[in-house]
């Protein structure tokens, strides 16, 4: 469906957005679906190399200490930024009906090379408050005559349950547009982000829908054993192009 009106920015700190209709993310997919039939070779690599990631946290979330899987995510989150701007770089290719190449795509991520790592830099700050959260949880619960073992036990019932939510919920406000302006405007790391979370709180109908379908696709991944993600990766990551394309105005 097609956007209402633009909203004005009066506020140097973002950029301006559209208001969308609720139903925007079923077309945001659409075209991420017909971007991934129209690139598939490219598509089906990086959704490969999504995959064999995630493989490989689950296998040291089962054989290594906590330490190597907490370095191994932050890693993760300074490359995983680098990776979504190939897929995004796809979608701009395709739009300016060019013909996607691996060249163009490691340019274009090394241009923005200094954006991208502050970007990491700001999520993975975020990610080590979220583990500081719960080591006080934890700690706490122990000190008042709980074990360790045992304060943990109530915690991921219901706390992690609550801190995973709070803290999905910023990431997913903060990151859905801020990758695609980096790569499209070249914007800075915390413009990119405010930008995100503005457009969030404006479209807030809009963008549920778009997190629960997330969410939807991305449990089916895991439902695959990771398999789907070669799919969903670059399917999803094709459609937060269009949906930045269609919500941020450049």
């Amino acid at each position: 469906m097609k956007s209402t009106d633009s909203v004005k920015n009066d506020s140097p700190l973002y950029a301006p957005c559209r208001n969308l209709m609720f139903d925007a993310p079923f077309e945001w997919l659409k075209k991420g679906w017909q971007d991934f039939r129209r690139a598939p070779w490219h598509s089906l690599i990086y959704g490969a190399i999504f995959t064999a990631i995630g493989w490989l946290l689950v296998y040291l979330s089962w054989t290594s200490e906590s330490y190597l899987l907490v370095a191994l995510f932050i890693c993760l989150l300074v490359v995983g930024p680098a990776l979504a701007f190939g897929l995004y770089d796809i979608s701009q290719q395709l739009e300016q009906n060019h013909k996607p190449s691996f060249r163009h795509e490691r340019s274009k991520a090394l241009h923005e090379m200094g954006h991208e790592l502050m970007l990491a830099l700001l999520l993975s700050l975020m990610f080590m408050f979220l583990l500081i959260v719960i080591s006080i949880v934890i700690n706490i619960a122990a000190i008042s005559g709980q074990s360790a073992a045992s304060a943990a036990v109530p915690l991921s019932n219901a706390g992690f349950l609550i801190i995973a939510v709070i803290f999905g919920g910023l990431l997913f406000c903060a990151s859905s547009f801020a990758l695609p302006m980096i790569l499209d405007q070249d914007a800075d790391a915390m413009t990119a982000i405010t930008t995100s979370l503005h457009a969030v709180w404006r479209n807030k109908s809009a963008l549920a829908i778009w997190a629960m379908l997330v969410l939807a696709l991305t449990a089916a991944g895991f439902a695959t054993a990771l398999i789907g993600f070669v799919l969903i990766v670059p399917v999803l990551g094709y459609a937060s192009w269009h949906a930045y394309r269609e919500t941020i105005i450049a």
